[in-house]
């Protein structure tokens, strides 16, 4: 039988299983979202069946009033790669997100993806931002008493306010959050907050730097995955122990965090980063649609 392209239903649920559990060594995200995806009427699941069960998925969802498609959780089983399904699948959602009226494009992805990243040169997606993401496992004992910027905890309507105040702390006007992004808005910072905790440093009254934070709490590790914004070293340690603090705080074995470019290298020389720890690029992806 061939393959074919169709919607994605509960019922599909083991198969995607099957597809997300030979994902990052079984660590994948897919089974902690996929029950919300079924139920979320701006999400358009997407598979590719061949014989009776699916082999490939991958997810529209419609964010921002239904101006942005957000592309995610794109993957192929191992046994039908090579068979162009990355991009089938890639082209059925285009052509679907122009029928929608969608304005454009995104999703993130890895420097190190390849073929996620074969993916958008195919389809004439340019890359609008670039960020930093590493991973520690294991928290052990860190001081995070050191003394940098005062950190406060912060609403979204003072958030906002101060960002109108200093917007390079936000250059590329796009908030991004655990692999995802928003434009730097009001409604985005309403929709972070639904699950993220905001952290805030001030100087002069001014917003000097940021962060916000949430508790990954259905994964193993659990995992406190964090974004900074700062524009100097001291900000962006200030709210970096801040975060290590939070993760303590809440008994969690592992951090995610996500930042500037400019500060990979400030985070390597703190003396409790090991050597090893894992750490990438993020591309934030766009293409706009006719």
């Amino acid at each position: 039988m061939g393959a074919k392209i169709r919607r994605a239903t509960a019922s599909d649920k083991q198969d995607i299983l099957e597809i997300s559990r030979h994902v990052w060594e079984g660590h994948d995200y897919l089974p902690l979202v996929i029950d919300d995806w079924f139920k979320d009427l701006n999400a358009h699941v997407l598979g590719i069946q061949v014989d009776d069960h699916l082999v490939a998925v991958a997810n529209l969802r419609l964010i921002e009033n239904g101006q942005t498609g957000w592309m995610e959780g794109l993957r192929v089983h191992p046994d039908y790669r090579g068979r162009g399904f990355a991009n089938a699948l890639t082209d059925r959602i285009v052509r679907m997100a122009k029928d929608l009226a969608v304005k454009r494009l995104r999703y993130t992805t890895s420097s190190e993806n390849e073929a996620s990243l074969k993916v958008a040169a195919k389809f004439r997606f340019a890359k609008i931002l670039e960020k930093s993401v590493f991973w520690l496992s294991e928290l052990g004992d860190i001081d995070t008493t050191v003394e940098y910027a005062r950190i406060e905890v912060s609403t979204t309507s003072v958030t906002y306010k101060l960002l109108q105040a200093n917007p390079r702390l936000i250059p590329h006007k796009v908030l991004v959050y655990d692999w995802k992004a928003l434009d730097a808005t009001r409604r985005s910072l309403d929709t972070i907050a639904e699950s993220h905790d905001f952290y805030i440093a001030l100087k002069r009254m001014k917003i000097d730097s940021l962060s916000f934070g949430y508790s990954r709490g259905k994964q193993e590790p659990s995992v406190w995955a964090f974004t900074i914004y700062a524009t100097e070293p001291n900000g962006f340690l200030a709210h970096l122990f801040h975060n290590v603090g939070v993760a303590l705080e809440k008994d969690l074995k592992a951090l995610m965090g996500t930042h500037d470019t400019i500060f990979e290298s400030t985070l390597r020389r703190l003396k409790w980063v090991p050597d090893d720890y894992w750490s990438t690029r993020m591309f934030l992806l766009e293409k706009v649609l006719p």
